[in-house]
């Protein structure tokens, strides 16, 4: 592949989108980071491989409303700064899991990272998503009723200050234990997270066969069933074998938040 790289203090004004579609390494110094600015995405293309794009050490500003930057293979962003109109970081639906976001500020975007490949499109490590509209947007949850670790390849960042939430998930699907059948959520129908992932928080999801309650701790996600029938009652709640101890859920209301033990 082919390795650029670019002084301290360099901008740069793009005049139209930025393809990479070929293997290449692009880093700054690591002082007085260079700059690309513009109004069109720079679009990451270049084979589904693992580190097939590099960019180290660079920031963007992306005024025009696209996403930044859009991973659509094989890619690594390390040590970068991102800000954009609309969203940072967009990972799409076909990039496989060979996209790492690691030790990278997105700050100042409508939507920081989105996961439009699901739960396991990106591995986020050492990151900060600030003052954005919504931290990270995920579309694509897939779990089994219980506790799986669906979050974690993507758990490791700091939120600051974003404004409606830290994670927005939309397209989510819980299979029930008992009879393996899928529950799905209805189209256009997202529910948002706040205080993610340093608080524990829990959601009502709608789905196609009733609502379930998906309590998110971090890197794990407990989906507990709630019929129509037993909407009166409490949700049936699971545990796994290695947690050794049984989790009791309840929704985050604005009056259990108010009341909670945790702010006294």
């Amino acid at each position: 592949g082919t390795k650029i790289e670019v002084a301290a203090g360099y901008h740069e004004v793009l005049q139209g989108p930025l393809i990479l579609d070929r293997a290449i390494l692009i880093e700054g110094p690591g002082d007085r980071d260079p700059l690309l600015i513009g109004e069109d995405s720079i679009i990451v293309a270049a084979g589904a491989a693992r580190n097939r794009v590099i960019l180290r050490r660079l920031r963007f500003r992306i005024s025009g409303g696209a996403p930044a930057i859009v991973i659509v293979g094989g890619c690594t962003i390390e040590e970068c700064e991102i800000e954009s109109e609309g969203v940072g970081l967009e990972v799409a639906a076909h990039s496989g899991n060979a996209a790492r976001i690691l030790r990278t500020l997105v700050r100042g975007c409508e939507v920081g990272i989105s996961l439009a490949g699901g739960a396991s499109a990106a591995v986020i490590e050492g990151s900060h998503v600030q003052r954005c509209d919504c931290g990270i947007a995920l579309t694509g949850l897939n779990v089994k009723e219980g506790w799986s670790d669906a979050l974690s390849t993507f758990a490791d960042v700091t939120m600051f200050e974003n404004k409606t939430a830290d994670l927005r998930i939309q397209g989510w699907s819980v299979q029930e234990k008992a009879t393996g059948v899928v529950r799905e959520a209805p189209p256009g129908e997202q529910v948002s997270v706040t205080g993610w992932p340093l608080e524990q928080s829990s959601v009502v999801a709608p789905t196609d066969r009733g609502p379930v309650v998906l309590h998110v701790e971090g890197g794990r996600v407990n989906a507990t069933l709630w019929d129509d029938e037993e909407a009166d009652e409490e949700p049936r709640s699971h545990s796994d074998s290695d947690r050794g101890e049984a989790t009791s859920f309840e929704l985050d209301t604005p009056e259990r938040r108010k009341h909670s033990p945790d702010d006294s």
